[in-house]
């Protein structure tokens, strides 16, 4: 009679112990929205700015290339100086996805900014029409790419919001 004083009086503390566990806990996969640190508008001229210049060596999807047999466009479509850029192995790093967001997921997206900035200012592209703000709408339709939702706050430069905290 005794064990099965003790096994209700168990069962009764692990109940309680239960309930306010579950009255004290987050639920961590909900537990706020992430920071909308671009607007469609921004991410929209990205686009059309990614898909004449960037997407060309980097691809539509922005997946980067492997160098495998049939990716697109071909690279003998593109001019000698995106062919010499991409090498004869054919590779391009990802812009979105698991191994971009490896490597810059940590990093601000003002830092993305800057070093695509980089790769617009080299001579050796001579991309036409790169305005001030295309770099930063091309960045923002790269996080649109990778997840993140656009919203009402612009992004610029100096935006210091971390990347993996904008995607979901």
């Amino acid at each position: 009679m005794l064990s099965r004083a003790v096994s209700h009086r168990s069962v009764i503390e692990l109940a309680a112990i239960v309930v306010i566990g579950a009255a004290t806990s987050r639920p961590v996969a909900q537990s706020s929205t992430p920071p909308a640190i671009f607007t469609s508008a921004q991410a929209e001229a990205g686009r059309t700015a990614y898909e004449r210049t960037c997407g060309k060596c980097h691809t539509p999807s922005l997946l980067g290339r492997k160098g495998d047999p049939g990716e697109l466009p071909p690279i003998t479509s593109l001019s000698a100086s995106y062919q010499k850029f991409i090498g004869p192995r054919g590779v391009v790093s990802p812009l979105a996805g698991k191994a971009f967001l490896d490597r810059w997921g940590g990093k601000t997206a003002g830092e993305l900014i800057a070093r695509f900035q980089e790769t617009v200012d080299d001579p050796f592209f001579q991309f036409e029409d790169m305005k001030d703000e295309t770099t930063v709408n091309i960045t923002a339709y790269v996080l649109q790419v990778n997840g993140a939702k656009p919203g009402t706050q612009l992004l610029t430069r100096a935006t210091g919001v971390i990347v993996n905290s904008t995607v979901r």
